[in-house]
């Protein structure tokens, strides 16, 4: 027998089996991928042929909708403006803390994260009780001191500029997150040369380290563009007082007609739909070529900076501004027998947060929403991280099933939330799969929105531990569960960790969404609260409200447990 021939006896058995396994793993990604675009892309064409439907009398009525061109004047400028102030304020951010002492630096580098625990429900709730015209806190001080006149102003946080400064503060974090990595990655050798040769910070900062950062800043306008140009909350509790409607709260109000209009809630949202993925496409040219952007190094960031004392104050002033300033006002009123603008701790009561927690109302809500966070975490852990492992280069998935699945888990970041829950409402309320009024629809809305965001931190740290581990799993005998179970888990256990707070973070914090897909019996605590607030009284509003950011501390613990150690650091 020639070698060749004792080769193929000895190579010939193990090949056979592994060439018939082939066709059926193939196959289980492909059912993968029909599942991701049953969840994301089934109710958007659903819509989508609603409105194919009824397209000329879908048009006909959205040509004749009311101040039409407002609206979507309305959304363009408030998107770019709130863009301009999270971009500018969070790249700013992420510059001061180069330059914090080194003392300050583990804690001022997680301050500014600090306000994406904070639902911007209860920001914008905050700041409305601090800069009402009338009753307003801070108005009411400014008034006593001689700014301003009357018994109204001079700051308005229910007009254009409130809402851009408000969803431009909410938005911050998100530029300071993509920013600040990408400063920690690059070492500080070409910051400290410039500085060498005289030049100022100022000018260091502009010449050397903007240009450096830029694949970071295109990345992060264009996520921030998309989430301004789907801003919903911001603009319904702020812009309702002077009619300044944008395209989400155009389709709210669609859906909360009877009938509900869906071929006119989908044409409304069309435009947005079209320029999402114009902004994605336009991120992908700027960045067609990164290698131009690359700078190692193994020194530390601030090795070679000057630091400043003087770092401190913006990092703090915008913790004070997203998180101390709004909490300490609905806590102020949240314990006030009723609302008159003044914070008198002599009348402070809990009588409010009796009423609240007594009503079956509050409790049902807030069983829904940790129910519903549950059931979510459980089903999008383990589905996102089957999409991670698929979309890894060294996973034997055939390319034609891995580009559908790394397409679908990125569209849905490009697409309006607004638009995804008028969809959502409308796909499942009819046959075949009847859900509206109960958990499962408010489950399934929030796997969907949460997906995407679960998959990039544990992609990372699959990216990250090389496959040397799994492989001497399977070679031992260990089988696939098992070597994830025992194996890959704790390996990749941080990066879980940072999945759940943000699953966590998007549930807890879920508001456009919540009140399409929640009916008057099954409620969770983000629609009871705009019900509040539509009927109910500020004190009550303000419990709620910090009822929510309760809810998000708790996921936050479940998701610190998960990962065995902080995560907010590592969002």
């Amino acid at each position: 027998m020639t070698l060749t021939q004792e080769r193929n006896a000895a190579t010939g058995p193990a090949q056979t089996p592994a060439g018939s396994r082939a066709k059926p793993a193939g196959r289980r990604w492909a059912l993968l991928a029909l599942l991701m675009a049953a969840l994301i892309l089934w109710p958007l064409i659903k819509l989508e042929a609603r409105v194919a439907e009824d397209l000329s009398g879908a048009v006909d009525r959205l040509l004749g909708y009311r101040d039409l061109g407002r609206v979507y004047l309305n959304t363009v400028i408030i998107a770019v403006g709130s863009t301009i102030v999270a971009v500018v304020a969070g790249t700013g951010l992420a510059w001061c803390i180069t330059r914090v002492p080194p003392r300050w630096y583990k804690v001022m580098s997680v301050l500014p994260v600090v306000p994406l625990l904070m639902p911007s429900v209860a920001s914008v709730q905050g700041w409305s009780y601090l800069l009402s015209p009338r009753t307003g806190i801070i108005n009411q001080y400014l008034r006593e001191w001689g700014v301003g006149s009357g018994d109204s102003g001079p700051l308005d946080v229910y007009s254009m500029t409130g809402i851009i400064l408000m969803a431009g503060t909410i938005l911050t974090s998100f530029v300071f997150m993509f920013v600040s990595a990408s400063l920690r990655q690059r070492g500080a050798e070409l910051e400290a040369a410039a500085a060498a040769c005289g030049a100022s910070p100022w000018r260091t900062f502009r010449t050397v380290t903007l240009p450096m950062m830029r694949p970071a800043l295109v990345y992060s306008t264009a996520i921030v563009l998309l989430l301004a140009l789907g801003q919903f909350t911001v603009p319904l509790l702020l812009g309702t007082p002077d009619r300044i409607d944008v395209v989400s709260t155009a389709v709210y109000k669609v859906s909360a007609d009877y009938p509900v209009d869906y071929a006119l809630g989908g044409a409304l949202a069309f435009p947005l739909l079209v320029i999402g993925l114009g902004v994605i496409l336009i991120q992908r040219r700027a960045l067609r070529d990164e290698r131009r952007y690359v700078s190692v190094s193994a020194r530390t960031r601030q090795v070679g900076l000057k630091t400043s004392g003087w770092a401190l104050v913006p990092i703090v002033t915008y913790l004070v501004v997203a998180v101390v300033l709004p909490l300490v006002a609905l806590v102020s009123v949240s314990l006030s027998p009723f609302w008159s603008g003044r914070i008198t701790p002599s009348t402070f009561t809990l009588d409010n947060w009796a009423a609240v927690w007594g009503n079956q109302n509050t409790v049902d809500a807030i069983t829904t929403t940790l129910t519903a966070l549950l059931l979510t975490l459980v089903a999008v852990l383990p589905l996102s991280y089957l999409v991670s492992v698929a979309l890894l280069r060294r996973t034997r998935v055939p390319g034609v099933i891995r580009l559908p699945i790394d397409v679908l888990a990125s569209i849905a970041l490009c697409m309006p939330v607004s638009l995804l829950g008028f969809a959502f409402l409308f796909t499942y309320s009819e046959p075949p799969f009847t859900l509206y009024g109960t958990t499962a629809m408010v489950v399934v809305a929030y796997v969907t929105l949460t997906i995407p965001f679960a998959i990039r931190p544990q992609l990372s740290a699959l990216t990250a531990i090389g496959p040397e581990y799994s492989e001497a799993s399977r070679v031992s005998g260990a089988g696939s569960l098992s070597t994830a179970w025992r194996i890959t888990f704790p390996l990749i256990r941080s990066g879980l960790g940072v999945s759940a707070a943000l699953i966590t973070i998007i549930v807890a914090h879920e508001f456009t969404v919540s009140l399409m897909v929640t009916s008057p019996t099954r409620r969770v605590i983000g629609s009871l609260l705009y019900d509040e607030t539509v009927s109910g009284t500020a004190p009550n509003v303000a419990v709620l409200s910090l009822l929510m950011l309760a809810v998000t501390l708790v996921g936050i613990g479940i998701s610190w447990l998960i990962a065995g150690g902080n995560t907010v650091d590592k969002i």
